[in-house]
């Protein structure tokens, strides 16, 4: 009876004599370790296509995509350093919360440059690590330049079909700068209102995350600000704030009095 060409090759790769009437156990046993290892490499390689096409689809301010995570988060940066390793413990809390599968919002509010964007995406590499938990980043000042030339170019208008589709389900949804797109106040003190498309559109997604039946969300979703909750319900229909911005406690994390470390 004639070798099977995979023993053969088998035999020549390790360099071992092999009697295939007497050793069918040994070899069968490799041939089990080695599929076992190619199924491995296959769905870590799926795995790694799959996160990559949630990074390309992501909307990044400048186009330029980041990645951050606690290990890069230094305290001693800060003259408040205590306040940054509390925010940064809160935060891991967060991300573990996150992994064992909790869905809810988290709201990530201060002065600009505090590091807001930078823990928010910590939390979402730290549920892709240790969860495969894929995230999705939405720069909502890019955002708006997009709702400005989708009537001018139609490949914007399709990309923002299905930047919607994406969010609506995205295991973690990062809304970042959220507010930025309102403007300056005006002289009386107020912010104007966001364009109305817009407005739809994030408000067709924060519903898609939210049911309604249960009261509860579906997955997560990360907002960061530099805005105070009333001074986004100047800018957004109260409907959409009260599906995105969180009350709860446990779930916002407070970056005032910390420094500006972009200067």
């Amino acid at each position: 009876m004639k070798m099977p060409q995979f023993f053969q090759d088998l035999i020549k790769t390790n360099k071992v004599k092999v009697d295939p009437s007497k050793d069918r156990t040994w070899l069968d046993e490799r041939r089990k370790k080695m599929d076992a290892g190619w199924a491995e490499d296959y769905y870590t390689a799926k795995a790694e296509k799959e996160r990559q096409s949630w990074l390309n689809d992501s909307l990044w301010s400048g186009n330029q995509p980041l990645q951050f995570t606690f290990e890069n988060w230094v305290p001693a940066m800060q003259e408040n350093d205590e306040q940054a390793r509390n925010i940064g413990n809160q935060a891991w809390v967060m991300a573990d919360r996150v992994i064992k599968g909790e869905q809810f919002n988290i709201l990530m509010n201060g002065e600009p440059g505090t590091g807001k964007t930078s823990l928010a995406l910590a939390i979402a590499w730290k549920a892709w690590q240790e969860a495969e938990m894929n995230f999705l980043f939405i720069s909502t000042m890019e955002l708006v330049s997009m709702f400005s030339q989708r009537f001018d170019d139609q490949e914007v208008a399709w990309r923002l079909d299905d930047l919607q589709k994406r969010a609506k389900n995205a295991p973690i949804l990062i809304l970042d700068d959220f507010g930025t797109e309102g403007g300056m106040k005006n002289e009386h003190g107020y912010y104007k209102p966001v364009r109305k498309d817009m407005q739809e559109w994030l408000y067709q997604v924060a519903n898609a995350r939210y049911d309604q039946i249960t009261n509860s969300h579906k997955g997560v979703t990360i907002v960061t600000t530099n805005n105070a909750s009333g001074e986004l319900m100047q800018m957004y229909n109260p409907k959409l704030i009260s599906r995105v911005i969180t009350k709860r406690r446990p779930n916002v994390l407070n970056f005032d009095g910390l420094d500006d470390m972009r200067g």
